[in-house]
């Protein structure tokens, strides 16, 4: 995985894959699909397939045009033939999808002549909380099973392909002890199969992004700081 920030990549040994499922998570509008984005932009200028599931109205076929537009060695239309990008309503789509990930993987090898490095989820969990449901608890114990297949399954995949696995994800807030702490949405079935997150948080300065990495379950390094633009995390 090829981060768009130096010191990502310096603690991340880019030639062997991540193991395990890397989440970056936050607010909203502040920079997590930009930032998956320019990692599925670094893979594909090395020639490799990606698998986009988007999970939102608008595809961010904009967002990757403005990244590109001053770069001689980027062509949009060839960014998309690499690129295969699919778009789901409804969380029981995401869940199939998943669980057949391993038949589109081996057609897209026969296709490329090689596996896509590299699966990016955006957003894993905004289907999930859309279809919770406080007053029916076994609406709520199935959606938790099968957030958990769908996150197994990921991880199988890492496991024997070697593939990357991005996922995007929203923040949601717990009250414990009369505290109020920030949570990745999916809280404890996320916790468990989550190796490495990223948070991205606002600062004080308008443009600028203060990100804190949890690496195998330990605080890693917070003092990373980037500045968002037109064209991503600079």
């Amino acid at each position: 995985m090829i981060f768009p920030l130096t010191r990502l990549n310096e603690i991340f040994d880019e030639n062997f894959p991540i193991e395990g499922i890397f989440s970056v998570y936050g607010d909203y509008g502040v920079g997590k699909t930009t930032f998956s984005l320019q990692i599925l932009l670094n893979t594909i200028k090395l020639g490799n397939p990606v698998i986009f599931i988007y999970t939102k109205k608008n595809i961010p076929i904009k967002k990757l045009s403005n990244f590109i537009e001053d770069d001689a060695t980027c062509d949009l239309e060839k960014i998309l033939n690499k690129l295969l990008i699919i778009q789901i309503s409804k969380f029981e789509e995401l869940r199939k999808l998943t669980l057949n990930l391993d038949f589109l993987i081996l057609e897209i090898q026969k296709k490329n002549d090689k596996i896509p490095p590299l699966i990016i989820i955006d957003s894993i969990t905004d289907l999930y909380r859309i279809t919770l449901n406080r007053d029916k608890k076994e609406i709520n114990i199935r959606l938790n099973f099968q957030l958990n297949q769908i996150l197994a399954t990921l991880r199988y995949l890492n496991q024997m392909y070697g593939i990357e696995i991005l996922i995007v994800n929203d923040i949601t807030s717990i009250n414990q002890d009369d505290q109020n702490f920030e949570i990745q949405s999916g809280g404890l079935v996320m916790n468990y199969w989550i190796s490495n997150s990223l948070k991205i948080l606002r600062t004080e300065i308008f443009n600028q992004r203060r990100l804190e990495l949890t690496k195998n379950k330990e605080t890693y390094d917070t003092n990373i700081t980037s500045d968002l633009t037109k064209r991503g995390f600079e």
